[in-house]
């Protein structure tokens, strides 16, 4: 009679280890959605931000003007972040199959990874902003 009272302890706790783990797992990849969305609205903003920057570039060139080099490297960064913000989407992969711990720790490094991009988004757009205001 313990033994089986042990088995069904057992048993339930690895069921209710499984449900949290996959839980987890659902709430992270909501999380990465979520971040995902947001990431994009300041991709295209930093994509504006470029598209501003190439114009006043072109504008001091033509003027012949000597301080395109911060705009210069402000557009390098814009750029950086951008194809960092691609190259994510590309290769994420919502369906991702593995064991539930490899899943958790794909999805938690993905939210590591989306987080960071939408970072640099954020930096390259403030280094910009001295030139597009």
């Amino acid at each position: 009679m313990i033994k089986i009272k042990n088995i069904l302890t057992v048993g339930l706790v690895l069921i209710f280890a499984s449900c949290q783990q996959q839980n987890n797992e659902e709430a992270i990849k909501e999380t990465i959605d979520r971040l995902h969305n947001e990431a994009m609205v300041v991709n295209e903003k930093a994509n504006k931000t470029k598209f501003k920057l190439d114009s006043l570039l072109e504008q001091k060139r033509m003027k012949q003007e000597a301080d395109t080099l911060e705009i210069n490297k402000a557009i390098v960064q814009l750029n950086l972040a951008d194809e960092k913000m691609m190259d994510w989407m590309h290769n994420f992969q919502l369906d991702f199959k593995g064991s539930k711990a490899e899943a958790l720790k794909y999805f938690t490094d993905q939210l590591d990874s989306v987080k960071k991009v939408q970072l640099q988004l954020e930096d390259a757009i403030k280094q910009a902003k001295p030139f597009t205001n």
